[in-house]
């Protein structure tokens, strides 16, 4: 993004350097000589300050070059990270955390893999085979107390993968979402 920033702005650099050049060439033209003095001199000060850019721009480079590459504690990073369930489980789950909060049904059920299997306070267990099976349900059946205490108290950051998915909650009432190969993740368990 950096980059990104500092090209278009020596590119903007650039672009008024030779518009500068241009519009004083032509002047001179018009009045038979050469490039006045100041024109030489602004443009010379606008290549130094591209320059000096540009240079900053390299050093920034190399530090981060230098802070990607190994070093003390980087063990430690790189094992978090292949251990731990990364970024997209963390915004998963905080969805999940914000639908089960507002008991919004509509979101709620964009979030399951079908069929989810649904086993309420009462120990019934219902198969939710499409979005229409979820949203004929009860909202106070699907978002209960208990679910909705457990789910509010996950800290998104420390959840784990287990063979079964990832569990949100703790005891009776929780949800278990996996992973599919495409890299999608949905609910696969609501337990009220």
């Amino acid at each position: 993004m950096l980059r990104k920033k500092i090209g278009l702005f020596c590119f903007a650099a650039v672009f008024v350097v030779a518009l500068a050049a241009g519009c004083a060439r032509k002047e001179a033209g018009d009045l038979g000589g050469s490039l006045p003095e100041a024109a030489q001199s602004e443009t010379a000060a606008v290549r130094m300050e591209k320059a000096r850019i540009e240079e900053e721009a390299d050093d920034e480079a190399a530090v981060k070059e230098d802070m990607d590459q190994s070093g003390p504690g980087t063990e430690a990073t790189e094992e978090v990270e292949s251990t731990g369930p990364g970024k997209k489980v963390e915004a998963f789950a905080e969805k999940i955390q914000e639908a089960v909060g507002d008991r919004d049904l509509q979101a709620f059920g964009d979030l399951l893999f079908y069929p989810c299997v649904l086993l309420t306070g009462d120990e019934e267990t219902i198969t939710l085979k499409s979005r229409e099976d979820l949203l004929k349900q009860n909202p106070d059946m699907v978002f209960g107390d208990d679910l909705m205490i457990a789910v509010a108290n996950v800290d998104t950051v420390s959840l784990k993968k287990t063979d079964q998915g990832v569990v949100m909650g703790e005891g009776d009432s929780r949800i278990t979402f996996q992973e599919r190969s495409d890299g999608s993740y949905g609910i696969t368990e609501i337990r009220e």
